[in-house]
């Protein structure tokens, strides 16, 4: 009787087994059309193992630019993305800047991510790039020629000198003589910092600019312009620097011709660690923050969109709000405290170098 079960228990493994493996053979067999959609679906879905991004600022002189490289390299090694980064020693180094994008095209680059020297400039370097088959992500200062980019990001520069403006006029009552520092005139973002803050004057019949000169984005050129402002024009009671490298300069020359925090009020524009020290000194009244964080992780993120996904488009620009950052809140002007702003671009203020 025992042989007998255990030849019956053997027989049911063995046809068990024939059931298994006969399944199996189903589950992976194929037919040949059948071969042939997965080979298809596997090479429309096939992602360059590497991609390669050269990210280009425009100077290495001001801590902005440092801080947005910082962050782009961040996201780009969150992405697994190679970023060869080149930033100029100067802002207006067309040329350098230039032969920046030849070597991005020497080197086979599949995208170029660049802030423009000069919106006109860079056009035809930019379009030898683009000849080639390489993304062009623009950010920050535009290029003038939008139809050799396949994209734009950056923060609303005439919105956000249209708050530094505004705020002027305000804190004053609508009345007084103020004074702008302009940056570079040849860039998108000298221009339009300069359009909406002399927008903003004009809503307060009583603000009269009487004195509007550039200081081509440097500290020292600015507190030289400053002091010139403040001795043709003893009555001004504000200045507008359009980017706060200009209004560190700005800051130093008013301190240096006996003005008090009382006697003038000072805004800039970026939010460099050095205004918000200046802010939380009493120095500095104001500034309009450009969104560092989103600006660099972006164009990095759009560039590898692009080289990933040859369909996507991007015919609007990608646009950031500029947010007023002042000491105390106040109401319908402020948008960040000088403590919100700080603990978000800053958080490691006072413990390591850049704040972050």
């Amino acid at each position: 009787m025992k042989r007998k079960v255990a030849s019956l228990l053997m027989v049911m493994v063995l046809a068990l087994g024939m059931v298994a493996c006969t399944s199996s053979g189903g589950e992976s067999s194929t037919t040949s059309e059948e071969t042939t959609d997965k080979a298809d679906a596997s090479a429309s879905t096939e992602k360059k193992e590497d991609i390669n991004v050269y990210w280009i600022g425009k100077t290495l002189n001001n801590p902005w630019w440092i801080s947005v490289s910082d962050f782009a390299q961040q996201e780009a090694d969150a992405l697994g993305v190679n970023l060869t980064i080149a930033i100029p020693q100067e802002e207006v180094d067309l040329e350098k800047q230039v032969a920046m994008i030849e070597t991005a095209i020497e080197k086979n680059a599949d995208a170029i991510v660049i802030s423009a020297a000069s919106s006109d400039g860079v056009v035809p370097a930019i379009k030898k790039a683009r000849e080639q088959g390489i993304k062009i992500v623009n950010f920050d200062t535009r290029i003038s020629d939008k139809s050799v980019i396949d994209a734009f990001v950056g923060g609303d520069d005439e919105a956000g000198a249209y708050k530094a403006g505004k705020y002027i006029c305000e804190q004053l009552g609508g009345e007084g003589e103020v004074a702008i520092i302009t940056g570079l005139m040849a860039q998108s973002t000298g221009v339009d910092r300069h359009a909406g803050f002399m927008r903003a004057c004009e809503e307060y019949t009583g603000i009269k600019v009487v004195a509007e000169q550039s200081a081509e984005w440097s500290s020292d050129k600015a507190a030289d312009v400053t002091t010139n402002i403040l001795t043709a024009n003893p009555n001004v009671k504000a200045i507008f620097a359009c980017n706060d490298q200009m209004a560190v300069g700005m800051v130093n020359a008013a301190k240096s011709a006996g003005k008090s925090a009382d006697d003038l009020v000072l805004v800039g524009f970026d939010g460099i660690l050095d205004a918000v020290d200046l802010v939380l000194a009493g120095d500095l009244d104001a500034f309009v923050s450009l969104p560092n964080l989103d600006e660099g992780a972006m164009g990095v993120k759009l560039a590898s969109a692009l080289v990933m996904n040859s369909e996507y488009v991007y015919d609007r620009e990608i646009i950031y709000d500029c947010t007023l950052v002042t000491d105390g809140y106040i109401d319908g002007l402020t948008d960040q405290t000088i403590y919100e702003f700080a603990a978000e671009r800053f958080p490691l203020r006072g413990v390591t170098e850049n704040g972050y």
